[in-house]
């Protein structure tokens, strides 16, 4: 997708679908969308139509969001009463920030990288956004579920996540994504908290000595010593002669 002075880094824009940052000058009938545009802020005031519909585009499809996400005014739809010269919705204004740092990481900041490779990456919307309006981590959104309606609660919301989003890239699925959540977790002495997540990721990943291990170190914490010794077991199970597994079946049944 090619676009006069933005190349790829202003498509590059890390949040909201904007850049129509623009009033209609002709609005053709059955809502149609204009053929020339004004208050264009970021992008060349004399970009072509086409090229500006690439640009949109290519943000609906990164952020996975529809034009009134930045533009206020219709039916959420169609074109249809949509007023895009007006700049109060927020995330307008962020993106317009957002296109400008991407420009400059592009233009100014990795091209003195050492050994840069060749040829060069840049920055584009789908690199941190991977079709979320807000580029969240994994760790940082089922975190917050935690922290505002328990582990419980965060179960639901990663399991919804996973059936719906499991192929597109948008969260890491991956094993050690969960682990470090509940690493950070334990750290903040939220132990069962961490267990939750342990338990959760357990489901996914069955075979995992490290979460098995981690469950038995956790238990034992919180004093459950039955649950520790079948962790500990299931270690043993997975990686028959593990040592440190069985030095705590040692202890914990001496």
């Amino acid at each position: 997708m090619h676009v006069p002075f933005t190349s790829r880094a202003q498509q590059g824009a890390t949040v909201a679908l904007l850049t129509l940052v623009s009033t209609v000058v002709t609005w053709p009938l059955h809502a149609q969308i204009p053929e020339e545009f004004t208050n264009l802020q970021v992008l060349p005031e004399r970009i072509s139509r086409d090229s500006l519909l690439d640009v949109m585009r290519g943000f609906s499809l990164d952020l996975n969001v529809r034009c009134q996400y930045c533009h206020v005014g219709g039916d959420g739809i169609s074109f249809e009463g949509v007023e895009f010269d007006r700049d109060d919705d927020p995330d307008k204004r962020k993106a317009r920030f957002m296109m400008r740092m991407t420009e400059n990481l592009n233009r100014q900041v990795l091209p003195l990288m050492p050994e840069r490779d060749e040829p060069p990456l840049e920055m584009q919307c789908k690199t941190c956004h991977r079709g979320l309006a807000r580029p969240t981590l994994l760790t940082q959104d089922l975190g917050w579920v935690i922290d505002r309606h328990g582990v419980d609660s965060a179960a639901v919301r990663y399991r919804m996540l996973r059936d719906r989003l499991g192929m597109s890239g948008a969260y890491d699925f991956g094993e050690w994504e969960m682990n470090t959540l509940a690493e950070r977790l334990q750290k903040a002495g939220r132990f069962q908290d961490a267990i939750g997540v342990y338990a959760l990721n357990a489901e996914f990943f069955p075979e995992s000595v490290s979460i098995a291990f981690s469950l038995g170190g956790l238990y034992e914490v919180v004093s459950d010593t039955a649950a520790a010794i079948r962790s500990y077991e299931r270690v043993l199970e997975l990686q028959p002669g593990n040592e440190r597994a069985q030095a705590r079946l040692d202890t914990i049944r001496f």
